[in-house]
């Protein structure tokens, strides 16, 4: 059995923990967008984003009233998860997975920060609260499969490069260490798509009227 020095054990504690320094960055490129949101939505409120604006006003008032179908919702929550997920998985396989990774995580923040500005700029500082209910239950579930996503897919991309460059595409033995890679990593990417599944799950199921609800209690 081979001696493990304390270092060691530190770097593999490391990579077994949840917040590698991978997830970490990708926290950071999120709240980066999410600000560029806020500042943008506060900025151009009376000129890019004020029919957005009030079509989203007119959209919450009505909201308690309009007949949303819930399996509408958790199947098109379903195909826009699964979507977004195959496209990280293709481009972790490609050269340009680090600019496609960092323009998804900036828009989907900055997507966010337009979202959370408009309830604010509706409701005031208690528009933060209206904010979580769009995103709860399912953000319980859907961050943590992107992050645990993201996570292995940077390894998966580093791990596919390098053996790309140390190995000729010639052998049987640079093919079958492919093979090895893409397998090690179905059982968590599965275990993503179990909980992006649990997410739409709990969106069209849960968060609908948990919406419904809060926004009848406001007009």
């Amino acid at each position: 059995m081979p001696f493990k020095t304390p270092q060691s054990a530190v770097s593999n504690q490391k990579k077994r923990s949840f917040l590698s320094s991978f997830s970490k960055l990708t926290i950071i490129l999120f709240f980066v967008g999410f600000l560029t949101g806020c500042l943008a939505a506060n900025l151009l409120e009376d000129s890019l984003y004020a029919p957005a604006l009030a079509l989203f006003q007119n959209t919450l008032k009505n909201i308690s009233s309009l007949a949303i179908s819930r399996n509408d919702v958790f199947l098109y929550s379903c195909k826009e998860n699964i979507k977004f997920f195959l496209l990280l998985i293709f481009f972790s396989l490609t050269n340009v997975w680090r600019l496609y990774y960092t323009g998804f995580t900036l828009y989907t923040g900055f997507s966010h920060g337009l979202l959370c500005s408009f309830c604010v700029l509706l409701y005031g500082p208690g528009g933060i609260i209206g904010y979580f209910c769009f995103l709860l239950p399912q953000v319980l579930f859907l961050a943590p499969a992107f992050l645990f996503a993201m996570r292995h897919l940077e390894a998966l991309h580093s791990s596919w490069f390098f053996s790309e460059e140390k190995e000729s595409a010639q052998t049987f033995f640079f093919h079958s260490k492919r093979r090895q890679l893409l397998f090690s990593k179905l059982p968590p990417l599965l275990l993503c798509v179990i909980l992006l599944l649990c997410s739409a799950l709990l969106e069209g199921y849960l968060n609908i009227p948990l919406l419904k609800y809060y926004h009848s209690s406001l007009y």
